[in-house]
């Protein structure tokens, strides 16, 4: 039943019944069955010509996740400072299955604009912020991650095949930061790092996003490292909440 919320998305926000059961190789009345059933908890809602669309229940979710996720909530004062120190806007993601998705952006005095912004979910072989998750991605779980983007990693020299892949993450390791550059924004640049989250959430990115004429003279180290101090910042409010 939730697997008919993937089926929303930007490109097709609205589905009838009749759709759902196609694409999901499912009867109709149990595709019916799912949508009542989705609708009487809010994620879903009638929309015109007998079609539904997503619930209004989902942006409560999603200011929920905001206010008391543990690394959005205790995090969140040295993620403003980061981004009023360097005037960038300010991206942290998170692994979700076989999808990258971007958890919070924060937008910098720099005014950049971004396409993969809070909610998005990103290539996962392209931009800084992919890079750094799969850095620090367990083996089994990039293996996983791999074998769902199969075509996708075909076009990217990045990842052409897994030990290629593999080698290039073992250099992000050894460098403790990722960067690129015009990889997802012609425009753009980033910078990101891992947050080690003491939660057992995983390991999350941590990123700033600027333009390529200001990549061009910044001291990519120096970001890394002050990333570095940032992300270990978040982790520290983390722990000391958890602590009581």
């Amino acid at each position: 039943m939730l697997s008919v919320l993937d089926l929303f998305t930007e490109a097709e926000p609205a589905w009838t019944p009749d759709a759902i059961a196609q694409r999901l190789a499912c009867s109709l009345p149990t595709a019916y069955r799912y949508v009542r059933a989705l609708m009487q908890a809010g994620l879903l809602r009638r929309a015109a010509a007998g079609t539904y669309v997503l619930g209004t229940r989902l942006a409560e979710l999603d200011f929920q996740m905001r206010r008391t996720d543990p690394l959005l909530r205790d995090g969140d004062a040295a993620l403003r400072a980061l981004c009023e120190d360097t005037g960038c806007d300010v991206v942290v993601a998170e692994v979700l299955g076989d999808r990258l998705i971007t958890v919070q952006q924060l937008h910098g005095s720099e005014g950049v604009s971004a396409s993969f912004g809070r909610g998005r979910r990103m290539p996962p072989f392209r931009g800084m912020l992919s890079k750094t998750l799969l850095a620090w991605l367990p083996r089994p779980a990039l293996r996983r991650l791999y074998a769902a983007h199969l075509d996708e990693a075909a076009g990217e020299p990045f990842a052409r095949d897994f030990d290629t892949l593999v080698a290039n993450l073992k250099s992000i390791r050894a460098q403790g930061w990722s960067s690129s550059a015009g990889e997802l924004d012609p425009g753009l640049a980033g910078i990101a790092v891992p947050i080690m989250r003491p939660d057992e959430g995983g390991t999350a990115a941590l990123g700033v996003i600027l333009s390529k004429r200001r990549f061009a003279t910044t001291d990519v180290a120096a970001m890394g490292r002050r990333l570095r101090a940032t992300a270990d910042e978040v982790a520290r409010a983390m722990q000391a909440r958890a602590a009581g």
